[in-house]
């Protein structure tokens, strides 16, 4: 039998110092975040997001990387306010989904209705940077990104200072609508009703009811009332059209930042929010894989990355956002202030929009 020296077994069997390192480092690193999130490995929600840009941002950006890092399965499926509100009322009784983004009209209706829960402010440490104007129905949810809503128009002739120039004959058969059956559309009935009253829009918004025959005399310098923002948008920056508008300058800074000429205007009466929020689905599966989910949504990586993505505002503080960004969002909230960014109480609008659709209906189809 050949000796073999202990010299020579401690060469071929011990481990090298770099060895040793490098098989420490991997035993303290590797599973420290799956220990962490050990309890989500093989969970499954399924949540309703945006379609459009945002809802691509979503789908490609936030949802894989939030997959890995917690072992989990997001199945996401498109849509908009109204039909994510309809799916949580029709699956009430036997909730599918978990999480569900909705803009902020929609927030007091879901309550109300009681289709959401409280968040669980214990889980989304995330929540502490939210700026309180962004919490909604005190703690039933979060905005995600905030655009700005004004008229907006073709940058070849002058812009106006005030909403009480659109009934100038200057504009006649100038001006694209946006339709009240769009929620940015109904901006548009408050700011007439700042002009009737004279009255800021926070008290003018009790008052639209006042609007109907002033309103009627804006009817010459309509070219049309849209639905359609992305046609809209694109027509007016082929100066088919002087303005179009209330509409969202998510829709709009787009076309301005690949050179278009089209821009939003700020006019003296103040600016409108577009807000996008985020909400806990009552008895939906997995609710602690939601509230995950809805940090991760908070956190200001996302928000940077959404924001330069689709330009629009982060609702949280400590976001350094690129110098192109911050060229076209309304941020941080002192930014909001001095955009005057109204935000309406839903609530009450909720309550008048059918009779405010009717009102318009009639002046605009006759």
């Amino acid at each position: 039998m050949t000796e073999v020296s202990a010299a020579s077994l401690s060469t071929r069997f011990a481990p090298t110092r770099r060895r040793f390192i490098a098989a420490t480092a991997t035993a303290i690193a590797a599973p420290i975040l799956m220990t962490r999130n050990s309890w989500a490995q093989g969970k499954e929600i399924v949540i309703g997001i945006w379609g459009g840009a945002q809802g691509e941002f979503i789908r490609k950006q936030v949802i894989p990387a939030f997959e890995k890092d917690f072992g989990c399965k997001v199945l996401a499926e498109e849509g908009f306010t109204l039909p994510n509100i309809s799916k949580m009322r029709a699956t009430k009784s036997n909730p599918k989904y978990t999480v569900m983004f909705v803009d902020d009209l929609a927030v007091p209706i879901c309550k109300g209705e009681d289709l959401i829960a409280p968040l669980p402010v214990e889980k989304m440490p995330n929540m502490a940077n939210l700026f309180p104007r962004f919490n909604y129905e005190n703690g039933y949810s979060t905005g995600l990104g905030i655009s700005i809503g004004t008229m907006y128009r073709n940058t070849s002739g002058k812009a106006p200072t005030s909403f009480a120039e659109l009934w100038d004959p200057r504009y006649k058969n100038g001006i694209k609508l946006n339709s009240w059956q769009n929620t940015s559309g109904l901006f548009f009935l408050i700011a007439t009703a700042a002009i009737v009253t004279g009255k800021p829009f926070a008290e003018a918004q009790y008052e639209v009811d006042k609007i109907w025959p002033k309103l009627a005399e804006l009817k010459p310098n309509i070219q049309n009332v849209y639905t359609s923002g992305v046609e809209a948008a694109n027509e007016i920056a082929q100066g088919q059209a002087i303005l179009g508008g209330i509409d969202y300058s998510k829709f709009i800074y787009p076309y301005t930042a690949k050179g278009a000429p089209i821009d939003m205007v700020f006019l003296k009466e103040g600016c409108f929010a577009g807000v996008n929020c985020q909400v806990l689905v009552k008895g939906g599966p997995n609710q602690d894989l939601g509230a995950a989910f809805m940090n991760r949504m908070l956190s200001k990586q996302v928000q940077k990355e959404l924001a330069e993505f689709a330009l629009v505002s982060p609702p949280v503080s400590g976001v350094e956002l690129s110098a192109q960004a911050q060229k076209y969002v309304a941020y941080p909230d002192k930014r909001m202030d001095e955009l005057s960014l109204f935000m309406p109480d839903w609530t009450h609008i909720n309550k008048q929009r059918a009779a405010w659709t009717e009102s318009a209906n009639r002046i605009f189809s006759a």
